[in-house]
């Protein structure tokens, strides 16, 4: 583990849970939480477009816990320190500008 993740690892997990990946996009200096903040952004968005499916049986249900079940390993993924990227996701973060 890298020291700038050592540093910012608990920043950079906020990245993972609601509206706090705005918190790492603060810290401009910190590759660690721009990667993480990137991904929090690709991952809020497909929340809440999930969101809007949720009430499906089964279809909506099982895109709902795969999310939930992705948000948590990412939250400890990055306590641990690791650059761990989102299945499917992590070519849109990739795309966003901070």
């Amino acid at each position: 583990m890298n020291q700038d993740a050592k540093d910012h690892r608990v920043t950079a997990a906020l990245s993972y849970v609601l509206l706090l990946f705005l918190v790492p996009m603060t810290k401009k200096s910190s590759p660690f939480c721009q990667f993480h903040a990137k991904q929090g952004i690709a991952l809020f968005v497909t929340w809440i477009v999930v969101s809007f499916f949720a009430w499906i049986p089964f279809v909506g249900w099982a895109a709902w816990l795969s999310l939930l079940v992705i948000n948590v390993m990412a939250i400890v993924k990055t306590l641990n320190g690791e650059s761990w990227e989102l299945p499917i996701l992590a070519k849109y973060a990739k795309q966003i500008k901070l």
